[in-house]
């Protein structure tokens, strides 16, 4: 039985304080936040707190905080507002698209949910990023400087979630508002939020995405940040929640738990920030010592702290996986999304790799309660396997 669990940005497991939170939701404030009675209304300020909580800690005012079913909503909310956003200015501006759909940038390692909805919704330029997982200033001005028209939106990452690469924001924002001042941009946060302390005003982005489960709160809640209160145009109708940007019932009890894990992690992150860089340094000191042959992906660039991309030449991942988790340690091949379907790596592919490095990677990503003797443990059965997988 697995006993070890090294996939924590597939999901985390739920916290204490988000379990107590939603608890006391559940038996406190259960009723309909739209309705006008005290039942509902308790319910209303329950939702009121946990936003104006998750504002604060973002840097953000809670009227720009919209809740959604987790990240994956927050960002075809997003990519849907800004398309149709882009063919009314089109129109208004005597600048029809001429029966073309708009355009939308992105990373090509950009989370499934960015690329497949961004494809949907308009013509999908992929930005190349370097062996490492950066995406340069250079690469996004070239893209701009070569469109006809300014694109309906750009997405960036804060973090990637298989490599834990972070994207210098800071350079790339400004690329962006010189060149594309009308465009709106969306920051994919799924990796970043609770893992790092973030600024989304400071950042200067329209809209950035939060997926819950993350950080220790329960599946299926999440936020998207809308700049200003932007105009949001819905994906579905109904009753008209939340200023009519995202109809449905709001769920109280699982914002918040996403408020009290955000709250949590946030305390703690500095420290578990050190510490969680020291324990993937000492185990990849240890693998590469006896493996000299192993690569860790991406770990050059600027990246979180919990995250390492390991690979080795000579076998298949989903042997390696397999057979570390009949050993009782839990790590995956990439992406949960796509790994389930038996999907090869979009972002691995991306990179540019030798073939026999890309076969053999796996993704080992770490938690707040990761210990020491998890990581020996990781380092020790990686090193027995992989040797016999290679012989």
């Amino acid at each position: 039985m697995t006993s070890i669990y090294l996939d924590w940005n597939a999901t985390a497991p739920l916290s204490a304080a988000a379990r107590s939170a939603w608890l006391t939701a559940q038996e406190e404030a259960w009723a309909n936040p739209g309705s006008v009675h005290d039942f509902g209304q308790r319910a209303r300020h329950g939702i009121d707190q946990a936003k104006a909580t998750c504002a604060r800690l973002l840097g953000v005012k809670p009227s720009e905080m919209i809740v959604t079913s987790g990240g994956t909503e927050a960002n075809v909310l997003a990519i849907h507002t800004a398309v149709v956003e882009c063919a009314a200015r089109s129109v208004e501006s005597a600048q029809a698209l001429n029966g073309n759909r708009p355009t939308i940038l992105a990373s090509a390692i950009d989370h499934s949910s960015i690329l497949r909805n961004a494809e949907a919704h308009a013509n999908l330029v992929r930005l190349p990023v370097d062996h490492e997982g950066r995406l340069h200033s250079e690469t996004l001005r070239q893209a701009l400087e070569e469109l006809p028209q300014q694109p309906a939106l750009v997405c960036l990452q804060f973090a990637n979630n298989e490599l834990g690469v972070r994207q210098d924001i800071a350079a790339l924002m400004p690329v962006i508002r010189a060149l594309a001042p009308q465009t709106r941009v969306l920051l994919d946060c799924a990796q970043g939020a609770g893992k790092a302390r973030m600024d989304l005003r400071a950042l200067d982005v329209d809209f950035a995405s939060i997926a819950g489960h993350k950080i220790g709160s329960p599946k299926g809640i999440g936020l998207l940040f809308a700049k200003n209160g932007a105009r949001i145009s819905p994906l579905f109708s109904g009753g008209r929640q939340q200023q009519d940007r995202r109809s449905g019932t709001e769920d109280t009890a699982g914002v918040a738990a996403l408020a009290a894990a955000l709250t949590e992690v946030l305390a703690h992150v500095d420290e578990v920030d050190l510490r969680q860089r020291l324990l993937l340094e000492s185990a990849f000191a240890r693998i590469a010592k006896d493996l000299p042959q192993a690569k860790w992906i991406g770990h050059a660039a600027e990246r979180m702290p919990n995250t390492m991309s390991l690979t080795h030449p000579g076998f298949a991942n989903e042997s390696l996986v397999m057979r570390l988790d009949l050993a009782g340690i839990a790590v995956s091949t990439g992406s949960a999304c796509m790994a389930a379907r038996g999907d090869p790596s979009h972002v691995i592919a991306a990179l540019g790799l030798d073939p026999t490095l890309v076969r053999g990677v796996i993704r080992v990503s770490i938690g707040p309660s990761t210990s020491a003797a998890d990581m020996d443990t990781f380092a020790t059965t990686y090193i027995r396997e992989v040797r016999a997988l290679v012989k």
